[in-house]
């Protein structure tokens, strides 16, 4: 069978596809149409009209009084069942289901040779099966990494157990799973029983599009001269990517520096965090414009010196992947898939897991100007041998059209 037509069904997408998106499934679909694939996206997480340029986005999606209804429910069951523990797994599933249903006329219509969907909330067990069309399911999710992290509120175990079994059922509809990390390999191996297939295929970045987003440098905005370190913090109001950790980080690298450090926080920041960069140094400028699109996050990020990134947990970090591929030395957890990304020494360091002060001791060596220079160009130098976005480009067209048995 030659493959043409091929669906992305993902969560959601940002309004209209303007080429200002990193996320991994938005550069899948742009790879996919250079290409000369017949490819068109479904939404199940969002709704509405579809924005100028959108032919080829089906967006479905559940509506929002129903969404936090189920969320509420979700929280008084599981306050009876688990007290004191977080519960959002099967909550995840639930909401899902309203918006991947409501895809199945416009999926059959469309009639894919494949469907590419995530495990996230396991959509693809309310899809119906389409005739001849196969099915890959990309497993970035697994709840059951989850259950034990440390450094934020426990889990409950009976969520976890619950989603596991419905992302179990739904592998009796998935001829193909890849992951985007030999980490993720394994603990879906670990997690679950399927006879099919598991690949390994990294996330990816079009290099077309990484090439035409032009440095953004913020200096000027934090009154800093062009040669100040600037400091990437990706996700930095987010508790699973160690939100916690940063004013700690802040601090102590301000106390290493003989100058004043311009730090970019990127993504939406909650008052909490907020509140705890209130106190950091004069010394410190922070640079926090919000969620913004994938085009003005890069830019930002090119302009950066290097970057700390306090993660808890990680599948195979489009973050961290972003960094490597602009020349920005990254220091980050060993955990999850950074150190398929992350050579330690090479491209950045790897702190071991949780190790806050080792993290900072790492960080602090790349305030020295010359250091961080040397390692940018080790940086650029070491993704252009391994991090190829070409090549996992082939690698995914490969993963998606080549099925044992036809």
């Amino acid at each position: 069978m030659t493959v043409r037509r091929i669906a992305i069904v993902s969560d959601s997408f940002p309004p209209g596809w303007g080429g200002g998106i990193t996320s991994a499934h938005y550069q899948l679909f742009r790879v996919l149409r250079k290409k000369g694939f017949d490819v068109r996206a479904f939404t199940f997480f969002d709704d509405g009209p579809a924005a100028d340029g959108e032919a080829d986005i089906v967006r479905r999606g559940p509506p929002r009084g129903a969404v936090r209804l189920v969320r509420r429910l979700a929280n008084l069951v599981f306050r009876l069942i688990d007290p004191g523990r977080a519960a959002y797994q099967v909550a995840d599933i639930v909401v899902r289901a309203w918006g991947a249903w409501r895809l199945n006329t416009a999926l059959a219509r469309f009639a894919p040779q494949v469907l590419v969907c995530p495990d996230h909330g396991s959509p693809a067990l309310f899809l119906r099966p389409i005739a001849g069309c196969r099915r890959v399911l990309v497993a970035h999710h697994n709840p059951s990494r989850f259950a034990d992290l440390p450094f934020i509120e426990p889990h409950s175990a009976t969520d976890v157990r619950l989603a596991v079994a419905a992302e179990q059922r739904t592998l009796g509809r998935i001829d193909k799973v890849i992951a985007p990390s030999h980490y993720m390999k394994r603990i879906f191996e670990r997690t679950y029983s399927f006879d099919g297939p598991v690949e390994v295929i990294p996330n990816l970045i079009d290099p077309d599009f990484l090439d035409s987003v032009a440095s953004h440098d913020p200096r000027g905005l934090l009154g800093l001269p062009p040669g100040a370190p600037l400091v990437y913090v990706p996700g930095g109001g987010n508790k699973f990517k160690g939100a916690g950790f940063v004013p700690e980080i802040l601090r102590a690298l301000a106390q290493e520096s003989d100058g004043p450090i311009g730090v970019f926080l990127s993504g939406a920041v909650p008052e909490e965090t907020q509140s705890m960069l209130a106190g950091l140094p004069d010394g410190l400028r922070v640079h926090a414009p919000g969620p913004l699109d994938g085009s003005a996050n890069l830019g930002r990020v090119k302009a950066c010196s290097f970057g700390v990134y306090p993660t808890l947990a990680e599948n195979y970090s489009v973050a961290l992947l972003e960094a490597a591929l602009c020349g920005v030395p990254m220091v980050t957890f060993d955990v999850g898939g950074s150190g398929e990304i992350v050579r330690d020494g090479t491209n950045g360091f790897l702190a071991p897991a949780h190790d806050v002060d080792a993290l900072i001791s790492q960080a602090q060596r790349l305030l020295d100007p010359a250091a961080a220079r040397r390692m940018a160009e080790s940086t650029l130098d070491d993704a252009g041998a391994r991090l190829d976005g070409a090549a996992a480009a082939d690698a995914w067209i490969a993963g998606l059209t080549q099925f044992d048995g036809g």
